[in-house]
């Protein structure tokens, strides 16, 4: 199954390597591929694909530099003008990636910004997102005990080195984080400068010679420095792709180049159906909008012809809420209570007061809201008064003492009859 693509891309900037990767980073050299940006796009088929990208050693420089434990927050920015004095141009030319912290001494990897920004761009532009990025020297395996597939190196110290000749150049990984590529006439040259930039004498490292054939195998050989041909513990023939993909050397991705949310690869997956939505929530806006405008003219309309009804029946006054004063108009031409039997209640009480001639009738009213009736009786005696609610009560009615007064022998009340409940 295949897991995981690597890329690898010419100092040109125009041919492009790839393979595929399974799920325990093995090479599988059967996908192995080459060609130019197109023959690539063709290769990987549609969608978006996500890649480890290896470029060439010769166009990346590693350092080892070291910083002051206050200088740690800013590291970023303050590093690259420790090597201002050492790159040609403007350090703003440059990125720069920084390997782990270690006691006051770090590794850095640095290169030209746009060749790289270059690349970048072509790979986006077959939808192709680099999430790692390695100098293709910090890729061999460092120690002569690890696998050359798959395995990330065990060994830290400088005490072994690994060479590999591709196509011309000689790539040399000679610490966990620190490694070049140059070219096959400057190789033993460059070996013999490393040597003495680490004052090696006695204490000299071993060797892993690596190539594609016996040929190269042969030619790196020869371009061993004197004093490094015996220390050679180790000579295979490989595959190219047969590197250490696991291992925590550099990663290129950083700063400017660091992985970021992938918005425009979403963009291009949702975009129909982002479209799609954004046309129905304007259609549906745009029906909303319409039907609110249809309605607020039939509320119009209605207004118009209600305050026309008002108008024939007050032709003068003050209009404030037509339908408001028209519905207190209609409640006051028609009682409320119509369903309340007036006389059906009044037939009721008046008997009880018919044949007592000691009570007198001052005055009766009746609430068709209420449905109620207020009586005004006098007496000589107030019990004529109680004895005329008890027989009314008696009748299946309510009635209730509201009020009462007296002035010498004569005795006012007021009671309120109603329904029961």
């Amino acid at each position: 199954m295949s897991d995981q693509l690597v890329l690898y891309i010419n100092r040109a900037a125009d041919t492009y390597r790839w393979c595929w990767l399974d799920a325990n980073s093995r090479a599988l050299t059967d996908t192995a591929g080459s060609g130019d940006l197109q023959a690539l796009e063709a290769s990987l088929g549609a969608g978006t694909h996500q890649a480890w990208l290896i470029v060439p050693g010769t166009k990346v420089i590693t350092r080892e530099l070291e910083y002051n434990e206050k200088e740690k927050k800013h590291l970023r920015n303050l590093l690259p003008f420790q090597l201002e004095d050492n790159v040609i141009g403007d350090v703003d030319r440059f990125h720069f990636a920084l390997g782990p912290l270690n006691n006051g001494k770090v590794c850095v990897a640095y290169m030209e910004k746009a060749w790289l920004e270059t690349v970048f761009e072509q790979l986006k532009s077959i939808a192709v997102e680099v999430t790692q990025c390695r100098s293709a020297p910090l890729a061999l395996p460092l120690s002569a005990s690890a696998p050359v597939d798959g395995v990330e190196a065990t060994a830290e110290s400088n005490d072994h080195w690994t060479l590999q000749i591709h196509e011309g150049v000689v790539m040399v990984r000679y610490t966990a984080h620190l490694g070049f590529s140059v070219d096959v006439p400057h190789a033993r040259l460059a070996l013999q400068m490393l040597l003495t930039a680490q004052e090696r004498v006695d204490q000299l490292p071993q060797l892993t010679l690596r190539a594609v054939n016996e040929r190269d195998l042969a030619t790196l050989r020869e371009l061993l420095p004197p004093s490094l041909t015996e220390r050679v513990i180790s000579e295979v023939i490989v595959d190219f792709w047969q590197l250490d993909y696991g291992n925590s050397s550099i990663d290129l991705c950083q700063g400017d180049f660091s992985q970021r949310l992938p918005i425009e690869r979403w963009w291009r997956n949702w975009r129909s159906v982002g479209t799609l939505a954004a046309v129905s929530l304007g259609v549906y806006i745009g029906v909303l909008l319409f039907h609110i405008h249809v309605l607020k003219d039939e509320n119009l309309e209605i207004r118009r012809q209600i305050e026309g009804v008002y108008r024939t029946v007050v032709p003068q006054g003050a209009l404030v809420d037509a339908e408001k004063q028209l519905t207190g108009m209609a409640r006051e031409l028609q009682p409320a209570g119509q369903s309340a039997r007036a006389m059906e209640l009044i037939s009721e009480v008046l008997p009880p007061l018919s044949g007592n001639d000691s009570i007198i009738l001052r005055s009766i009213q009746y609430s068709a809201d209420t449905s109620e009736i207020n009586l005004n009786l006098q007496a000589n005696a107030f019990n004529a008064i109680e004895q005329v609610r008890t027989n009314i009560e008696q009748k299946g009615l309510k009635a209730e003492l509201l009020s009462s007064s007296a002035q010498g022998e004569i005795f006012s009340a007021r009671l309120k009859i109603s329904k029961l409940n």
